[in-house]
């Protein structure tokens, strides 16, 4: 069998960079006692960006009661971490449009995907008590973006590796042995190309084996049972992996103390979430 890997690798490479004043935010966010003013004078270097987010924060997502014009009044009404993740939510969906073999519904699909994936992480890691819920959303907004890479350049060959998934193997095995690299070490290694903080980088790289994480096993876990709990509630796309999913690594629940049974009431919680956020998917 021909395995494309030298073709996943090269698209890696030549995939546009993450934007700078994003990187530049997620490293200032990284620091200790940075303030709102200090993100403000980043993100107002990239008007058409600091036009989306104050969208954004004037959306009924947020249900401000006034109309919030600046970036400061921004910040100082989401205070800093929220401010970041409304950042990267807005960078991160430019590569969320139609663009080689991906449609622009495969891409709406992911998107809406990926969101819904960090609004649960985010969820989760505010049940669990033992990680930050903005990290968790970050993470889980960027946790697939491999997936990504594959629906630009590899969208054909879905059907073979739905094949081979319903032939016995893992949908996540499947990926690997027709592909020669699953989608969570493509995107583990995309955001390394877009030098990533080390914890985003290595979550992605195990989020589907969340005990093999160095960084922040915990983390990896959290958003990983983010994505399951997501799937759980999204429409299939009409294509070969209907019904496909990734497994649920029994690992994630032990590193996060959870039962299956918290996940009933955070379901009905991320719906309702969900409702609001339908702004967020239109970024």
């Amino acid at each position: 069998m021909e395995i494309p890997l030298k073709e996943i690798v090269t698209e890696i490479r030549t995939l546009e960079p993450f934007p700078q004043v994003a990187t530049r935010v997620l490293e200032l966010s990284s620091q200790e006692q940075v303030v709102p003013g200090e993100l403000m004078e980043v993100i107002q270097l990239d008007p058409v960006l600091t036009a989306k987010v104050l969208r954004l924060c004037n959306s009924a997502y947020y249900g401000f009661q006034r109309e919030i014009a600046s970036l400061t009044e921004a910040g100082n009404l989401l205070g800093v971490t929220t401010l970041v993740n409304l950042v990267l939510t807005t960078s991160a969906s430019k590569y969320f449009r139609n663009y080689g073999q991906a449609t622009s519904r495969s891409q709406r699909t992911l998107w809406e995907s990926s969101v819904t994936n960090a609004l649960a992480g985010r969820m989760i890691a505010q049940h669990n008590g033992d990680s930050d819920p903005e990290r968790a959303y970050t993470a889980g907004l960027l946790q697939n973006v491999g997936l990504l890479v594959l629906d630009r350049h590899f969208h054909d060959m879905r059907g073979k590796v739905a094949a081979v998934a319903r032939a016995g193997y893992s949908l996540i095995d499947a990926e690997k042995y027709t592909l020669g690299m699953h989608h969570a070490e493509i995107g583990a290694r995309l955001a390394t190309r877009w030098e990533l903080p080390d914890v985003l980088s290595d979550t992605i790289r195990f989020h589907h084996a969340p005990e093999g994480a160095s960084v922040d096993p915990v983390l990896t876990a959290i958003v990983h049972l983010g994505e399951t709990m997501a799937a759980a509630g999204l429409e299939g796309d009409g294509d070969e992996m209907d019904g496909l999913t990734y497994e649920v690594c029994e690992a994630a629940l032990e590193l996060t103390n959870m039962d299956p049974s918290d996940f009933e009431v955070i379901g009905a919680d991320l719906q309702q979430e969900l409702v609001r956020a339908r702004e967020l998917f239109k970024v």
